[in-house]
């Protein structure tokens, strides 16, 4: 089994700053400090229909005093977990955030383009993310993948788009194209 840290997102991940990276980081810890010891976990990934396991670590040495909300533990460190797929997993090196109302949250591509690379839109793999503490009878793993798929169609961005979505308790994220 491979053993990753959450850190690793910040020499894969160009596009947020270091700071972001940290912040997001530091709130999925605290979500996942609530279900799991040690700063460790195996986390159940499924990315494109390929179930796998990883040793995830990540780094729980920082103040949790202002670090106490949920919704807030729920949707920073699912885009933590989705920086860490889509970068170290899925070898996108490159990030930047979507417009509110598009369908999707996050732009990704394999390399930064260029300054004269007129084309680097049509090189977009667009993701919209989310993140679930624990599930409950109204909101499940499988219910928010769902909804994610809605989002996207609503947003108009169906071609090259996937969803990932979260949940810590487990813990279990799930990568899936949308289609």
């Amino acid at each position: 089994m491979d053993i990753h840290h959450l850190d690793e997102t910040l020499k894969a991940l160009k596009g947020p700053t270091e700071a972001q990276i940290v912040h997001n980081n530091q709130w999925a810890a605290v979500a996942l400090d609530k279900f799991h010891a040690n700063s460790n976990a195996i986390l159940q990934l499924e990315v494109d229909g390929q179930p796998t396991e990883i040793n995830l670590q990540w780094d729980s040495s920082f103040s949790k005093a202002a670090m106490k909300e949920e919704v807030y533990m729920a949707f920073h460190g699912g885009e933590a977990l989705a920086w860490f797929i889509m970068s170290v997993i899925c070898r996108y090196g490159h990030a930047g955030q979507s417009e509110i109302g598009t369908g999707v949250d996050y732009w990704f591509m394999k390399e930064e383009p260029s300054d004269d690379d007129l084309n680097f839109l049509d090189n977009y793999h667009y993701v919209e993310i989310s993140g679930i503490l624990k599930e409950s009878k109204s909101n499940t793993l499988n219910g928010r993948i769902r909804d994610k798929h809605k989002q996207i169609v609503e947003g108009g961005k169906e071609n090259e788009s996937s969803v990932i979505v979260t949940l810590f308790s487990e813990p279990k994220t799930v990568k899936e194209i949308h289609r």
